[in-house]
């Protein structure tokens, strides 16, 4: 199955919650299997024009992205990646969201 990319050009995005690294369930960083590059998490606020959500995305990059909470940015190959987890008979499904990167925006202050 080819890559869910997402369009943003029609949502913007803000920094609600600062990068931290992505751990698995020993409290380690997660690393990506195939760039080998470290995993961090940032919560992101969506806006459209209709609607608002927090979404989770995982950033796959060397370095923490240098973002702050209330920071416009841009997610680089922003992908959608459905989920669907089958434990003791409970069905769970989702999304999970990856990025390579986040791209800050200059804004003057007013």
């Amino acid at each position: 199955m080819g890559r869910l990319l997402l369009d943003t050009s029609r949502v913007s995005y803000e920094v609600s919650v600062n990068p931290v690294p992505k751990l698995d369930q020993n409290g380690q960083q997660k690393f990506d299997r195939e760039s080998k590059n470290p995993m961090w998490t940032v919560h992101l606020y969506a806006l459209s024009e209709n609607a608002g959500e927090v979404i989770n995305v995982t950033v796959v990059a060397p370095t923490m992205p240098p973002v702050t909470v209330r920071q416009p940015v841009v997610p680089v190959d922003l992908e959608a990646l459905p989920w669907v987890n089958d434990r003791d008979g409970k069905v769970r499904s989702g999304v999970a969201f990856r990025a390579s990167d986040l791209r800050p925006i200059e804004t003057a202050d007013r």
